[in-house]
């Protein structure tokens, strides 16, 4: 039931026209980043907000939403580590890669963006994203991802690695 809730949220992102945020204001974000955020265009195939929640979803729901992508990575067990998908976000091409754990289920998502885009302005993205400013680490902090930015060789990649709010059962409990 998890995963067709999941599936069903995906799907309804995917088709959401607008950009929204990904959880509750917990800052005031009004405050100029320096940069103009990148803003969604009509010419759109990808949201970006529909890529934080595939964070955890099946294959199965990703290759029904997005199909089987441009390229395929397997372990030598034969199963499925990356898919990598081509589209639009914020005007511009991206690449992301879907990286997938041994059960089968997304374990992060990697964006490339051209060398075009700032990391002024993907800062200011994301922060516009989540409805968040940055913390110490520089990653900001969604409802179900973590997300960080980084600079490769020609781009810049966005990261997006699974979130959660309930304690790990083997940490021990501090009072």
């Amino acid at each position: 039931m998890k995963r067709f809730l999941c599936i069903l949220l995906s799907a309804s992102l995917l088709l959401c026209p607008v950009l929204t945020g990904c959880g509750d204001k917990k800052e005031d974000t009004s405050e100029s980043a320096g940069a103009e955020a990148l803003t969604p265009q009509d010419s759109d195939t990808m949201h970006l907000n529909m890529l934080f929640t595939l964070i955890g979803t099946p294959d199965v729901g990703v290759t029904e939403l997005l199909g089987d992508g441009i390229d395929q990575k397997y372990r030598a067990d034969g199963s499925l580590k990356m898919r990598t998908f081509d589209g639009t976000a914020c005007g511009v091409d991206i690449t992301f890669d879907v990286c997938y754990d041994e059960l089968g289920d997304v374990s992060s998502v990697d964006v490339d963006f051209p060398s075009s885009v700032s990391e002024e302005q993907l800062s200011a993205t994301v922060t516009e994203l989540t409805g968040r400013k940055p913390s110490k680490d520089g990653k900001w902090q969604a409802e179900t991802a973590i997300i960080s930015l980084a600079k490769a060789d020609g781009y810049m990649c966005m990261t997006l690695e699974p979130f959660s709010a309930e304690p790990d059962s083997d940490d021990p409990v501090q009072y």
